[in-house]
């Protein structure tokens, strides 16, 4: 199995390098620097071992990367891409489940329904939360987002981030399969376009409840697949700390989901991953979905291709016939 490291404590390390250059360019400007061809070496040296580690990550990496506790969520993405949020609760039958969020938006000019798992920023907010992870309810409550933006003829985005649907007794007890099963009918059924972003996590069936779309969009350390690295190592292996292994040949990342047509973007991020750099990530974001929201509006039938778009899903012109 691939050897690999633990990407939190290169970090650490990174960060503090950072730290000396700051100092160092601080007493430069100052003209207390003795020796300035240090800082230059410094330099040179610091980003030549970030290209060296983070330009040809390990699939785990990026699961290590789409997990990090900084990395934008979907509160940063209403308040930085999105203009003019609404956001409603309920699922009509008495329940508000805080791990799924939507409500009407603007994206630059156009009026869109936003709808996306919530994780949360802190652990209070991640408790409330479920840490993204749905119940029936949370589902019941996008299907109900989904009906109105179909029934107001406004495209529909969503945000894609949960390591799955909550796996509990009590989830399982009120029908969590039939939840999920109905919002993925239901996002074939809309006549309006959707647009998906897969922001971080995007385990099974959960993420696929919201990430049937005519465009999806993924961001570059994202992840995509019917279960956690940590599940099939699990299941595969019998052993948990094979999920590197696992993740490797899942096929999970955004450039292997790619080349298997299964999303149509990788959005880029900064080298050392979104958290680097909130602003250029959140940037492109905004820039992509406004690209994809046109392309989507320009859809003559929208309902007709996303069905084609996802019965084509496997499909390949190469295989030999016998």
């Amino acid at each position: 199995m691939d050897e690999i490291w633990n990407l939190y404590e290169i970090e650490k390390f990174l960060d503090q390098l950072d730290q000396k250059i700051l100092t160092l360019r601080e007493l430069k400007r100052k003209g207390q620097l003795a020796n300035p061809e240090e800082l230059n070496i410094l330099e040179i040296k610091a980003q030549k071992i970030k290209e060296e580690l983070y330009s040809n990550l390990h699939p785990y990496h990026r699961v290590q990367l789409s997990r990090h506790p900084n990395r934008p969520v979907f509160d940063d993405i209403i308040s930085n891409v999105f203009e003019d949020f609404y956001e409603l609760f309920g699922d009509r039958m008495g329940y508000n489940d805080f791990s799924i969020s939507g409500g009407l938006a603007k994206l630059e000019n156009y009026p869109v329904f936003v709808l996306g798992h919530s994780k949360g920023k802190n652990t209070q907010e991640r408790i409330k939360r479920n840490y993204g992870m749905p119940n029936p309810e949370g589902f019941y409550k996008a299907i109900r987002i989904m009906e109105i933006a179909n029934n107001f003829r406004t495209p529909l985005i969503t945000i894609v981030d949960t390591p799955g649907a909550y796996p509990g007794d009590l989830a399982e007890q009120r029908g969590q399969f039939i939840a999920i099963a109905r919002a993925i009918s239901k996002l074939f059924d809309l006549e309006v376009p959707v647009v998906s972003l897969v922001l971080s996590e995007g385990g099974s069936g959960g993420a696929l409840a919201l990430n049937v779309a005519n465009f999806v969009l993924m961001l570059e350390n994202a992840w995509y697949s019917v279960i956690s690295p940590e599940g099939a190592a699990s299941i595969l292996y019998r052993d948990s700390s094979k999920a590197p292994l696992a993740a490797k040949n899942l096929k999970i990342t955004a450039h292997d989901l790619l080349s298997l047509n299964i999303v149509d973007e990788i959005i880029k991020e900064p080298l050392q991953g979104a958290h680097k750099d909130l602003n250029y990530t959140l940037n492109n974001i905004k820039n992509t979905l406004i690209l994809y929201l046109q392309k989507a509006l320009n859809l003559t039938d929208p309902k007709e291709h996303r069905f084609q778009k996802y019965r084509n899903i496997g499909i390949f012109d190469n295989l030999i016939k016998v």
